[in-house]
């Protein structure tokens, strides 16, 4: 019986992680004059076999924002046991600019490896969340917290995957922000008992319109009552830009915090971990049609508005 004959853009569709070369050097004793007889040998003998094997390498990309690389940074620390368990490597690409903040977010090297855009050609699956070959439900964003839409998200994934795992939560766990914070209020003890964490960074994904006037009036309002600091800097007041502090050490510093007034943008996704959760009093989100679940993230519109709780 003639076997079928394999169109490669479907292969892909179904096996989106096969990686020829390392199929070539995983089976040594095959050796054949085109490389479309592998995709045959696959399709038709190698899959059974080898249901491990096209997922040692899990090609994912992420064109857009570092908010967004660092976010599914995060999802991979999280599925770590079952990457380590099954020894998948994930092959993580994204754009070479982000790369020194994105890797200070990466738990488990071993698992986890960053990748140049360039370097992808046309391999991977796009992690995006509107990305909306995988999901067509955008608008659950807006009827939904976005930190609950991002979980329904990594939960797709993980089902398309087909790995056993259900994630809960959003939020993340690491201890080297505690060593971080440590550091960072040793060499600059004024930010002991910070009373407020601005993170005014020009939002570049449309998310928020960015009144930075109104903004800049109301932080230098705010710095002649409360020790503060900002993300973007206002002038004669402290910014994280002066100290040169990556998103990380944003992330560990707004432990610290007493309050954080944020736009939903990159220097955020840190913020968003347990230390902080536990010790904020109130974190006010400036974002537009979205929201968030949990019960000490408020979102705003109005900077103008935050008058009244201070």
């Amino acid at each position: 019986m003639t076997k079928k004959k394999i169109d490669i853009k479907e292969f892909y569709d179904t096996f989106p992680f096969f990686d020829l070369e390392i199929y070539k050097r995983e089976n040594p004793s095959i050796q054949f004059p085109h490389p479309v007889d592998y995709y045959h040998h696959f399709f038709h003998y190698g899959k059974e076999a080898n249901l491990i094997h096209h997922n040692e390498n899990l090609h994912l990309y992420n064109i857009y924002h570092l908010g967004d690389n660092v976010f599914n940074i995060i999802f991979f620390n999280k599925i770590y046991p079952y990457l380590s368990k099954k020894n998948i490597v994930i092959q993580y690409y994204c754009n070479h600019n982000y790369h020194s903040q994105v890797k200070e977010f990466i738990q488990y090297p071993d698992r986890i490896k960053l990748r140049s855009l360039e370097e992808r050609g046309d391999k991977g699956l796009e992690l995006w969340i509107n990305n909306r070959n995988l999901v067509n439900n955008y608008e659950l964003q807006c009827l939904v917290g976005f930190d609950t839409y991002y979980i329904h998200f990594y939960n797709y994934i993980l089902k398309q995957l087909q790995f056993p795992i259900i994630l809960f939560d959003l939020k993340y766990k690491d201890e080297d922000l505690l060593y971080r914070k440590k550091r960072i209020l040793s060499e600059y003890p004024k930010y002991k008992n910070l009373d407020i964490l601005f993170i005014n960074s020009e939002p570049l994904s449309g998310q928020y319109p960015y009144p930075r006037q109104e903004w800049n009036q109301f932080i230098t309002t705010m710095n002649k009552k409360y020790n503060i600091i900002t993300t973007l800097k206002v002038k004669d007041i402290d910014c994280t830009m002066d100290i040169k502090l990556t998103i990380k050490d944003i992330a560990a510093l707004s432990i610290e915090a007493k309050y954080i007034i944020a736009i939903n943008t990159g220097p955020f996704v840190g913020c968003y971990n347990e230390y902080t959760l536990q010790h904020v009093n109130k974190i006010y989100i400036f974002v537009q049609n979205l929201t968030f679940d949990h019960p000490k993230v408020q979102r705003h519109i109005h900077i103008n508005d935050l008058y009244s709780f201070f």
